[in-house]
């Protein structure tokens, strides 16, 4: 059971290490380092305590503290890990905001301290498996059902993919818990079915680790032949590519204007020409903008939220893409029905927007159709980017959102458009959807959840 420990204790390490800030990855951290209490409780009655003995080395306080530890670790795997893995699976899952979250937290704690009060702990601890099998087994099956509606409502192919690899990750060793811990020893005479724990746990680790090494597992992806320096160095690619794709995006346009002030200076035609002049201040200064608030790309995106009209975000978006828009004639369609004020970053919203307006603009051919619509739902602030272009292929579609990856011409884009907007999205606790068929156009959805405005 030393194994069991010190698997189940690593895993929480390198999670809790590597993603601390991560609300989901700190519960299931907390719940490896839960169970690792059952490690720990066998590993001091079967293990630490006898050698000991063997060898004539404890001594009365040595033995009391080793069998205190047993009693806690004992109390720990068996009380503390079905609350929480019921806590991160409600963290994950994305449907409780953080003030229910916070109060499911204290109710969820009821039933341990009742359990601290009721279990007798000398000489040794005596669980009580029936009244365990109650409250436990209801807690981690919730936990698991949370998990897979998640993964059945998600519809985001990168994301439903993570969830996935979850489920994966968490469900074996939860259902051996179920049986092993708390059925079993409630109802049934088998006592030493726990023993194959270790295989189930050098199973979960295997997986952990192939998981976080080839696929990223709760934020948290591991390349062994990284050294810091190296990380360090993407961080500052990856910083710059992204401050590039803005700047090129911007100066795109100031080049389509420029060619266009020519064209009108020629023709001594003054009033497209002070409206274009005014767009291409517009650009700059919002290249200004994001470069000021980018900083570094090592560092997360800082946001500086405040309330923000819907209408005049999308109408700004659209005026600085105009050239895009313009050089194809696509005739843009906006409908607002929604008068709630939106709680976001202006500049960076504008960004999301103006990438999603870019990339529907180079879909379609000449004379096509965007329509960009917004509304309110009970929770959210609903917009949608369609275009009538030829669509995405299904395959491209669970990896439009990847970092680097892109469709088009890679010498002039670098495929950080999309990887942007999730980011920033998420940063506003949002999402991005999208929903394509080939031929019939794409529809990119952006829901930000809906902040009561304080008096």
């Amino acid at each position: 059971m030393v194994f069991v420990l010190i698997f189940l204790w690593t895993i929480a390490a390198v999670l809790l290490v590597n993603n601390p800030k991560n609300e989901s990855t700190r519960w299931v951290a907390f719940s490896a380092f839960a169970a690792g209490g059952g490690g720990l409780s066998r590993a001091m009655t079967e293990t630490a305590i006898p050698y000991l003995h063997t060898h004539e080395l404890i001594t009365p306080t040595i033995e009391n503290i080793l069998f205190k530890l047993h009693i806690i670790g004992s109390f720990m795997n068996h009380n503390g890990l079905p609350y929480c893995f019921l806590m991160f699976a409600i963290s994950y899952s994305g449907f409780f905001n953080k003030q229910l979250k916070n109060k499911l937290a204290c109710v969820l704690l009821i039933p341990i301290v009742i359990m601290l009060f009721n279990t007798p702990f000398y000489p040794d601890i005596k669980n009580n498996f029936r009244i365990l099998f109650m409250w436990c087994v209801p807690y981690l099956l919730v936990g698991m059902t949370l998990l897979i509606v998640s993964y059945a409502k998600e519809s985001i192919q990168l994301i439903k993919r993570n969830r996935f690899y979850i489920i994966l990750f968490t469900f074996p060793p939860i259902i051996f818990q179920i049986f092993v811990n708390y059925t079993f020893k409630a109802f049934f005479d088998f006592e030493e079915v726990w023993r194959l724990m270790p295989l189930v746990i050098t199973l979960l680790f295997m997986t952990f680790v192939i998981l976080i090494s080839k696929h990223g597992l709760l934020g948290v992806k591991l390349r062994f032949d990284n050294n810091k320096r190296e990380s360090a160095m993407r961080a500052v690619t990856s910083g710059a590519s992204a401050l590039n794709h803005t700047i090129k995006n911007e100066i795109g346009k100031i080049d389509i204007l420029s060619d266009r002030i020519k064209y009108e200076a020629e023709r001594e035609n003054p009033k497209p020409i002070v409206k274009d002049i005014d767009t291409i201040m517009d650009s700059t200064s919002h290249m200004l903008s994001m470069v000021d608030r980018i900083q570094k790309h090592s560092q997360e995106i800082i946001l500086i939220p405040d309330y923000h009209k819907v209408c005049e975000i999308i109408e700004s978006s659209i005026e600085t893409s105009l050239p895009y828009l313009e050089k194809k004639n696509i005739d843009v369609v906006m409908h607002v029905k929604t008068h709630v004020e939106m709680y976001c970053d202006s500049v960076h919203m504008q960004e999301v927007l103006r990438n999603l307006i870019k990339n529907a603009a180079e879909a379609m051919e000449h004379n096509g159709q965007l329509r960009i619509s917004a509304y309110e739902t009970r929770k959210a602030i609903v917009i949608e980017i369609q275009d009538n272009g030829p669509g995405i292929d299904q395959e491209d579609l669970t990896r439009i959102f990847h970092p680097y990856f892109t469709t088009k011409n890679r010498s002039k884009n670098f495929g950080l458009g999309l990887a942007y907007c999730m980011n920033v999205m998420h940063k506003h606790d949002g999402k991005i959807d999208v929903q394509s068929k080939k031929g019939l156009g794409t529809t990119f959805i952006l829901q930000i959840p809906i902040t009561e405005q304080p008096v």
